[in-house]
């Protein structure tokens, strides 16, 4: 089951899932912090959810991106053991939640893989982000 956590029980989750958090911020830009992450989910700006079996087995945060034209549901970070096993799971939630606040697109931003990972479940490859460190 994936529970949708509340900005005020972030907190008492934090330490279950801010591994997983982590290590998915470690392939960024460095754009957040951990910290920045737990902020703003409890102060709901974003939106943390928690694939849980016996224990934690892995996390991840949206944001809803309100442009002129649509909204968009933003997979902001994803981590955790054995995604294979919750994927549909995880993309039955986002979509229900994207309709919920009126989002036409679910979008993320990942490592090449994902597209073996997401292809079947009609995730399409849309671009991908270059990016270059100015100095």
């Amino acid at each position: 089951m994936i529970e949708g956590i509340k900005g005020e029980s972030v907190e008492a989750w934090w330490p279950l899932v801010e591994e997983y958090l982590n290590a998915a911020l470690k392939h960024g830009l460095g754009e957040y912090s951990i910290a920045d992450i737990k902020s703003a989910c409890k102060s709901k700006d974003m939106q943390l959810w928690v694939k849980v079996g016996k224990q934690a087995k892995g996390a991840f945060v949206t944001k809803i991106a309100k442009y002129p034209q649509k909204n968009l549901l933003c997979v902001i970070l994803l981590g955790g053991n054995e995604f294979h096993t919750w994927r549909d799971e995880a993309d039955a939630l986002l979509n229900a939640f994207g309709k919920q606040h009126n989002c036409e697109y679910v979008e993320l931003f990942g490592r090449k893989g994902w597209g073996k990972v997401l292809k079947d479940i009609d995730y399409k490859e849309v671009t991908r982000l270059f990016a270059k460190e100015i100095k």
